[in-house]
This record gives C-alpha cells, sequence and structure tokens, in this order.
C-alpha cells in the first residue's frame, strides 16, 4: 500500500518502488486478533469492507521487524529505551533490555498511562496509540504497558511501603524497601501525609520522600521518614 494524502491508503503491487506499507491482517469479528494494537507491528488501523470481509484493516511499513514490534510485548516481556526514537520488545537477557512489562492494558490517546496507576511497582509507562484515520472509523486505541527497571523487585517498590517499613538508598533520588534487621536499612517509614511541610509535627523525622505513581492525577503522597534504629 502507498499514503494517499493523510487519511488514506491505496493498493499498489508490493514489489513497486511507492510500496511502503503493508496489510500485516484484519482483524475483528470472525478474526484472530479483535483489535489491530494485538497484530505486531501494526501502526495504522482503519475500517473497510470488502473481499476479506468486515474488520479492520492492519497497516504496518513494509519490510520492518515485527517479531520484535513493541505492541506484541506482553507481561514479563522487555523493552529498550523508551526514550528511544524505535522502542522494540527484545530478551530481558539482552544488553538493550531496559524495562521489564509489568502489565500490558487497553488505552486510547486520551490519557494513555492513566490504565496502570492501578499496578503496583509501576516506575514508568510506555504508550502505543495506533494512528487513526479521519473519518473512516479508527479510534485512536492502543495499549500502554507498565514498566519497571527489568532488574527491579516490584514488590519492593515505594509505592508498596506502608507506616512501620524500612527503606534502603538505592540513589540519591530512589529508596526501596527492604527488612529492618537489614544493614542497609537507613530510613523507617512513621507517617504518609499530603505534605511534607505536615512532617515538622511527627516526632523523629530526619527526611522526608515524595512519590507518585505514574498515571495518577492525585496529589503525591509524602513520607515522614525516621532512623532505621
Amino acid at each position: 500500500m502507498k499514503k494517499s494524502g493523510d487519511d488514506s491508503f491505496d493498493s499498489v503491487s508490493c514489489s513497486g518502488p511507492d510500496a511502503a506499507f503493508v496489510v500485516l491482517d484484519r482483524a475483528g469479528s470472525g478474526h484472530l486478533h479483535q483489535s489491530c494494537v494485538d497484530v505486531a507491528g501494526t501502526e495504522y488501523d482503519y475500517y473497510d469492507s470488502g473481499d476479506g470481509g468486515e474488520g479492520a484493516i492492519c497497516v504496518g511499513t513494509k519490510g520492518a521487524d515485527t517479531a520484535h514490534a513493541v505492541n506484541s510485548a506482553q507481561k514479563g516481556d522487555c523493552l529498550t529505551d523508551t526514550n528511544g526514537s524505535n522502542v522494540q520488545k527484545v530478551d530481558c537477557n539482552n544488553s538493550r533490555a531496559i524495562d521489564r512489562v509489568l502489565d500490558r492494558r487497553d488505552t486510547t490517546s486520551f490519557m494513555p498511562d492513566a490504565a496502570c496507576s492501578s499496578v503496583a511497582g509501576t516506575q514508568s509507562t510506555y504508550s502505543y496509540v495506533l494512528k487513526a484515520k479521519k473519518g473512516i472509523g479508527a479510534m485512536g486505541t492502543g495499549v500502554v504497558f507498565c514498566l519497571i527497571p527489568k532488574g527491579s523487585d516490584a514488590t519492593r517498590t515505594v509505592d508498596n511501603a506502608k507506616v512501620g517499613d524500612c527503606l534502603k538508598k538505592l540513589s540519591a533520588d530512589d529508596l526501596e524497601v527492604t527488612d529492618c534487621a537489614s544493614p542497609d536499612a537507613d530510613y523507617k517509614i512513621l507517617n504518609s501525609l499530603p505534605d511534607k511541610s505536615f512532617c515538622d509535627r511527627v516526632s523523629g523525622t530526619i527526611a522526608t520522600y515524595s512519590y507518585q505513581r505514574p498515571g495518577t492525577i492525585a496529589l503525591p503522597a509524602v513520607l515522614c521518614l525516621g532512623a532505621a534504629r
């Protein structure tokens, strides 16, 4: 296929010089996939009825590596640097793997990362929203990946912590839950409050830490921290 203006495609010979895109599959009722976002490598979807039957036509770049297409990633898979221009699904042992997928959620172009707000351990998100074609039924649907650095333990992130738990420093700006009897315990959580100024009234507070799970619109939570021992 080739682009026809901004809003459509024309069918051309796949061996032609202007064949920049390819039909990967159809999706919908009666097809293997209900949505084109589940067809590896899909960039565009639009709706049509023709010889292939009714449903969404899933279009991707001709010659693209669909085996590593980011929209094929599932829970437990890893992704390359999501700040890059060509994010891919890779084996978690691959040196290019940066983040591990904690969950994969359906989303849209409106607040795409909000679906990860309930996924404990999420440290960042990456959304993949299909490019919608005007006037032909596509809705800008996609998926959002709830991510954590590939070597991290999702049960030990700060959003899992509660009052009385202990934390250790991972870096100047990052903490992780640890056993209070562990020699690496740096802080104990004394309270959780809506503003760090309130921690001034909590006896024993030596530091504060605020965090906000990606995708949430609520104010950040503030932990009042005391010495671990």
